[in-house]
């Protein structure tokens, strides 16, 4: 098994991604009128950081693996996420096992 470490990028985009997910339903919700607004808030901030927590495990879980069957010539790696795709671009340190994922983009 790999050990799989991530860029302070990927955290920052991730960050950056979930905030605006979770802003355009606060701002979606927020004076609607509907008597459990705050409830409906909290649950998507609470979806938002599960959301964020799920992404990086599903990475982790994908480059800790001895082979990965699907990735291309130039440590790249596209992973399906419910109904996106992760694009992943990663270093290899074959000798010290280790993965550095130096970029993600969601879509």
């Amino acid at each position: 098994m790999y050990k799989v470490t991530f860029k302070p990028d990927v955290y920052d985009y991730l960050l950056k991604y979930f905030n605006k997910y979770r802003e355009y339903y606060e701002n979606l919700y927020e004076d609607s009128w509907i008597w459990s607004e705050n409830q409906i808030i909290d649950w998507y901030i609470e979806e938002s950081k599960n959301r964020n927590i799920e992404i990086l495990d599903l990475i982790e879980e994908t480059l800790d693996k001895e082979n990965i069957l699907w990735r291309k010539e130039n440590n790249s790696l596209i992973i399906r996420w419910r109904t996106k795709y992760l694009f992943i671009e990663f270093l290899e340190d074959a000798n010290l096992k280790e993965r550095y994922v130096s970029s993600l983009s969601i879509r």
